[in-house]
């Protein structure tokens, strides 16, 4: 027996028989079977679809448009931070905030007894996998991101945290620190540099400060930079001459003491004839010569023979951390 309210539909009937059936849904209603065993009966219930399929329409049209809006803008927030994160300036403002940007040295020597003379600063970017980043790669980012000036000041505050005891016990031995055409136009650099001498006790001669032939090209802006880091103390040296202008007459106008040839000129030396015009015209202003990139004994004794006073490279060293640097330079000091 079955009790319902109102008379069921013939198809509904039929189904409701089967004993296993306890729920349907048909035409827009939902029935449901209660069954009482004991009396051999059973209680039957039916509520349209209709107003819940219209509520679920109505909620639709409302939060249909609000969840498209919601994750547009979680999209567009999601595409700005990977902006933000693959951005080179900012990759370069995290590199220094994490230390990940590191400074090695590679000694220079005396061609003449084979003693270290000091050492090039060369900057180091670590990468998460453990490999370092070109400088040819990150120094012209640097340079484009305007970070530059904050990279050099990195530098040099690492310099003397790792060499500052060291360079004081050793005041023979020198550090080269390049400078781009923006550090020389920098106001706090030459404060940063007198503070730091002063705090590890080093004289100004021990820091010698490249910079480019680029880095003269505008001299009233310049000289009086590089006439101010002299008068400090500090030797001028112009890196990579040979490159740019390369005239005795624009020599003659740098107030430098040391010029850098090279390691394009190194690698070709006897192919040619303007290292030998170079080191002559170096000789004739008295100013000392450092050769960049020697790797091999018959390039070391052509510079030695044609009176270069300088040089670096893998011949003797590839540029080391600070611990291996001083370690390396304490055995070449012990051995001469």
């Amino acid at each position: 027996m079955v009790i319902s309210s109102q008379p069921l539909p013939a198809k509904v009937w039929q189904r409701i028989k089967d004993p296993h059936v306890d729920m349907l849904t048909l035409d827009n209603t939902v029935y449901r079977i209660q069954r009482i065993p004991e009396l051999g009966s059973g209680i039957v219930t039916w509520s349209s679809t209709l107003p819940l399929q219209q509520r679920i329409r109505q909620q639709l049209f409302f939060w249909l448009p609000a969840g498209i809006f919601t994750s547009l803008l979680a999209t567009w927030l999601l595409l700005r931070l990977l902006r933000h994160l693959r951005s080179p300036r900012n990759s370069m403002l995290d590199a220094l905030n994490s230390e990940a940007i590191q400074v090695h040295y590679q000694p220079i020597i005396s061609l003449q007894d084979g003693k270290i003379a000091g050492a090039e600063a060369l900057a180091r970017w670590q990468q998460p996998d453990g490999t370092f980043l070109s400088p040819d790669i990150f120094i012209p980012l640097a340079e484009q991101t305007g970070l530059i000036t904050q990279l050099t000041e990195d530098i040099v505050r690492k310099i003397f945290t790792d060499l500052g005891p060291w360079l004081r016990q050793r005041p023979e031995v020198h550090i080269s620190i390049n400078l781009s055409v923006d550090d020389l136009r920098s106001p706090t650099l030459p404060t940063l540099l007198h503070d730091q001498l002063q705090h590890w006790g080093i004289a100004a001669e021990q820091i010698i400060l490249e910079i480019t032939e680029r880095g003269f090209v505008d001299p009233e802006t310049t000289m009086p930079v590089i006439a101010h880091y002299r008068q400090a103390g500090h030797r001028i040296s112009i890196d990579d001459f040979g490159t740019g202008y390369s005239s005795l007459s624009y020599l003659q106008k740098l107030d430098v003491d040391t010029l850098k040839i090279d390691k394009s000129f190194v690698d070709t030396l006897e192919y040619r004839p303007l290292t030998p015009h170079i080191i002559e015209m170096a000789k004739a202003l008295n100013l000392a010569t450092v050769a960049e990139g020697v790797e091999t004994e018959s390039q070391r004794d052509w510079l030695r023979q044609h009176g270069v006073q300088y040089a670096q490279g893998w011949l003797y060293s590839k540029a080391l951390p600070k611990e291996q640097f001083i370690l390396w330079a304490e055995h070449n000091l012990h051995a001469h």
